[in-house]
C-alpha cells in the first residue's frame, strides 16, 4: 500500500495556477498589455503519479520557457534590486533538463546529453532517494517536490511583479518591461521582414517563406536585440538584421569556391579568400548568366581594381 504525499498534488497545482491567474491580471493592469500567454497544453491528470509527473514537467517548462519566458526573465533580472531572492537559481534550468530527459532520446555519447542525464538523476535522488523512480510512492515524492518547487518559484515571480507595482520607480520599470516584451513581439519581426523584402525587390517571398526565415534567425536576432541598451532604436536594428538575413537567405548559390578563388587570385588561405567570395557573390547577383570561368575573370578584374591606387 502506497503512502500518499502530505499535500494532495491537485491542491498544489491549483495554488500554482491561481498565482498564474493573479500574475496575469496584475501584469495586464500594469503594462496595459499581456505579459505572457496561456499554456496551450492540457493540465495534468493526477490519477497516476508517473504520468502526472511527466505532464507537470512539460506543462510548467512550457510556462517558464515559452509562454512567460520574456516576462519571467525580466522579473528575475530585477528581483535583487527589488528585494527578492530566487528560491533556487537553477530550478528553471533543471526543469528544462527534466523535460528533455523525459520526452527526448538521450544519447550519452554526447557530452550535453550526458550532463542532462546526470542533472536529472541527481534531482530524482534528492526527490525520492532513487536515481531511477519506479514505484508509485517514489513518483508521488518526485511529483510533490516538483510541485513545491514550481509553487515557490511562481510565488517569487508574483512577489517580484507586486514590487514593481509598489515601486517608487514604477513608471520607469514598467516602460523597461514593456520595451523588453515589444522586442520579442513576432508581428514586429514579421513587419520588418515584409518591409525589407519590399525594399530589396523580394516581393515574391510569401508569408510561409518569411516565417521560415524568421524561424531560422530568431534565436540569433533575440540574442542581439537583448544586448541593445534600453534607449536603442529597436526598429532600425531589427530592420538591418532583417535585410541582412534576406540577402543571405535568398542569395544565388555560387559556382565557384575557395579553391577557385585561391587559384585565380593567387591568394593564400585566409580572410581575403572569404572577402573575395563575398565579392563573387555580389558579381554573380549582378551577372547571373556568367559561366564559372567568366565569373572568375570578372572577379579577378574587380579584385585588382580594389587594390589599385586611385
Amino acid at each position: 500500500m502506497t503512502t500518499p504525499p502530505a499535500v494532495a498534488p491537485e491542491a498544489a497545482w491549483n495554488r500554482m495556477t491561481r498565482l498564474h491567474m493573479d500574475l496575469d491580471r496584475l501584469t495586464r493592469r500594469l503594462l496595459e498589455r499581456q505579459a505572457g500567454m496561456d499554456v496551450s497544453l492540457p493540465p495534468p491528470d493526477f490519477s497516476h503519479p508517473q504520468t502526472a509527473f511527466f505532464a507537470t514537467t512539460v506543462w510548467t517548462s512550457a510556462w517558464y520557457k515559452e509562454a512567460w519566458s520574456v516576462s519571467h526573465g525580466w522579473l528575475e533580472s530585477q528581483a535583487k534590486a527589488l528585494g527578492h531572492t530566487v528560491p533556487d537559481a537553477k530550478f528553471v534550468h533543471v526543469l528544462g533538463r527534466l523535460r528533455t530527459f523525459l520526452v527526448h532520446h538521450v544519447d550519452r555519447s554526447r557530452p550535453k546529453d550526458e550532463k542532462t542525464e546526470k542533472t536529472c538523476v541527481e534531482w530524482f535522488e534528492a526527490a525520492c532517494g532513487s536515481a531511477v523512480p519506479h514505484a508509485a510512492d517514489e513518483w508521488h515524492e518526485c511529483l510533490a517536490r516538483l510541485l513545491a518547487q514550481n509553487e515557490a518559484h511562481t510565488q517569487f515571480v508574483f512577489d517580484t511583479a507586486k514590487s514593481v507595482e509598489r515601486s517608487a520607480n514604477r513608471d520607469t520599470l514598467v516602460d523597461q518591461w514593456r520595451s523588453v516584451l515589444e522586442r520579442r513581439d513576432y508581428p514586429r519581426y514579421q513587419r520588418s521582414l515584409q518591409e525589407a523584402a519590399g525594399d530589396l525587390g523580394l516581393e515574391r517571398l510569401d508569408d510561409r517563406q518569411l516565417n521560415g526565415i524568421h524561424d531560422q534567425y530568431r534565436a540569433r536576432w533575440e540574442k542581439a536585440i537583448s544586448q541593445l541598451p534600453h534607449e536603442a532604436d529597436f526598429t532600425s536594428a531589427m530592420r538591418l538584421m532583417a535585410e541582412w538575413a534576406l540577402l543571405a537567405d535568398t542569395g544565388r548559390s555560387l559556382a565557384v569556391g575557395a579553391a577557385g578563388v585561391i587559384r585565380t587570385l593567387g591568394l593564400p588561405p585566409g580572410v581575403k579568400v572569404a572577402q573575395a567570395l563575398r565579392l563573387a557573390q555580389l558579381l554573380h547577383e549582378i551577372h547571373p548568366d556568367d559561366t564559372t570561368d567568366e565569373l572568375l575573370r570578372r572577379l579577378s578584374w574587380h579584385w585588382k581594381g580594389l587594390f589599385t591606387p586611385m
